[in-house]
């Protein structure tokens, strides 16, 4: 009877997450070729500008931003790289002296994905064009 219990318990509880049909798709790097190209406007006290690459054959998009202060002198520089964990990203100095160490970078780790949406914890990239 304790084995019955236990197995119905079991299958109460886990029965959604191993439902067929209701897996999201898996992360296809492809779906966000709507992220390339060069992105510029306005904000963190001046001018943003970001420029993605498309999508390539290893899995990931290659990402760079600079940001100009209000008076037109460069603030810094960011490299990205983008693929199913999230986004990597390393920030540099004008004179291109890295902010962090040399083995270290910031993380924004996936949180979930729509073929019009990147949703990473602290970031989301929503498909711009939908707002055109």
């Amino acid at each position: 009877m304790k084995t019955t219990i236990t197995t119905i318990i079991c299958l109460f509880f886990l029965t959604p997450y191993v439902s067929a049909g209701n897996e999201p798709a898996p992360f296809n790097i492809n779906d966000y070729a709507w992220l390339a190209g060069r992105w510029t406007g306005d904000g963190f006290g001046g001018t943003s500008e970001e420029i993605w690459s498309p999508p390539s054959a290893d899995g990931t998009m290659m990402g760079v931003y600079r940001h100009h202060n209000a008076d037109g002198s460069l603030n810094f520089y960011e490299f990205m790289v983008l693929n199913k964990t999230g986004l990597r990203l390393k920030h540099f100095t004008p004179e291109l002296v890295g902010w962090e160490t040399k083995e270290n970078y910031i993380t924004f780790e996936m949180v979930s994905f729509t073929k019009d949406k990147i949703e990473l914890k602290g970031l989301v990239f929503p498909d711009f064009r939908t707002f055109l």
